[in-house]
């Protein structure tokens, strides 16, 4: 039964973790659109993308269901 009881906790804490990369990513996302809206595409959009795409792959380990047969990607957004 504690097994289960692990199993459940590890299962909300990843759906915690995954619910806050999708904000995270889509508040980055806002962010470098304003910046490009504006003209601006320099160092400090960059490391915004960068973040982004580490959360992306963060996103992906956390997605990975192996047992399922499921493993989705996503590719760096430039």
């Amino acid at each position: 039964m504690e097994e289960i009881n692990e199993l459940v906790l590890s299962n909300e804490q990843r759906a915690a973790a995954v619910a806050k990369l999708f904000q995270l990513i889509e508040m980055d996302t806002e962010i470098i659109e304003q910046y490009r809206a504006n003209g601006i595409n320099d160092a400090h959009v960059k490391q915004y993308v960068d973040i982004r795409n580490e959360n992306l792959q963060k996103l992906s380990r956390l997605l990975d269901a192996p047992k399922l047969k499921i493993h989705l990607t996503f590719e760096n957004a430039a």
